[in-house]
């Protein structure tokens, strides 16, 4: 009877997933005002305002993993309808220093140049200075850069005549998390929303700022030294990417998808190291 009730919820869920409506727009409204949302999280907030709006007396259960993730796909979807006349979309992302959450990503069909000038006002000097700030974090051995070098470059844009507050724009891109600075506040670096909000610039400029695509899902990689590199086909995947492989796999073994110089297929095993570093972003929303 409970396995019957279960399937039933699952149900009346994917309806209300599948029809734009009240649990919807919220979770709009709040993905608009943060710009980045863990995944889970973004998908608990649909089922509680699901529960608030749209439940209708049902009672919702909570799916499995598996169930989360293709109803959490289907609502981006969904959502992606809705905003399509507004040039946003949805996306979901990983944040290359954090292994165990993937995020929702709010994003603009715009070019990024032109989203920073029309959603945040910034000037063209303020755009520049962020754009010099990125290129310095791509080309860093470790995929950031200090705050005193953040700075030292906007003092050299300000000695080219250029006026900018380099304190108070810092911060807007930290707040709206487009840059990450470190709990003691000594580095910057891109966060995930930035590095999914600059894919087109980096596509422009990838050879200037040395960046490689994951082999796996075929976007820009910013921190190399966390990613894993295939010596044999001498290709960089994301570790997240490799991670996920090897969960849906269940062998704990990732074939590399690469090619060889022969066009041959590569299949190199990836070893991912086990453990490393993860930077707990509190990007739940709050």
């Amino acid at each position: 009877m409970s396995g019957h009730s279960n399937a039933s919820s699952l149900e009346i869920l994917q309806r209300i997933v599948e029809n734009y409506s009240i649990p919807h727009k919220h979770l709009v409204q709040l993905i608009i005002k943060h710009g980045i949302l863990q995944a889970h999280y973004f998908y608990m907030k649909f089922i509680q305002y699901v529960q608030v709006y749209d439940s209708q007396g049902n009672s919702v259960t909570q799916p499995d993993d598996e169930q989360e993730k293709a109803l959490t796909e289907k609502l981006i979807v969904v959502i992606n309808n809705a905003l399509s006349l507004l040039k946003l979309r949805l996306i979901q992302t990983n944040d290359e220093y954090d292994d165990q959450n993937s995020y929702i990503v709010l994003l603009s069909d715009q070019r990024s140049s032109d989203f920073l000038r029309d959603a945040y006002g910034l000037t063209q000097t303020e755009i520049t200075l962020f754009h010099l700030w990125v290129n310095a974090i791509c080309n860093s051995e470790n995929g950031e850069i200090s705050k005193h070098e953040a700075l030292s470059i906007a003092s050299n844009l300000l000695v080219k005549g250029k006026k900018v507050d380099e304190e108070h724009l810092l911060q807007h891109y930290i707040s709206n998390k487009w840059l990450v600075m470190d709990s003691e506040e000594a580095t910057i670096r891109l966060g995930a929303r930035g590095i999914a909000e600059l894919q087109n610039y980096f596509s422009s400029y990838a050879d200037e700022l040395q960046l490689e695509k994951c082999v796996i899902c075929g976007k820009f990689i910013v921190t190399k030294n966390r990613a894993i590199f295939c010596k044999m086909c001498k290709t960089f995947s994301h570790r997240q990417c490799c991670l996920k492989i090897m969960k849906s796999v269940g062998t704990g073994k990732v074939l590399c998808p690469g090619k060889l110089e022969s066009g041959e297929p590569c299949t190199a095993e990836l070893r991912p190291p086990v453990e490393m570093q993860s930077v707990n972003q509190n990007q739940k929303g709050f």
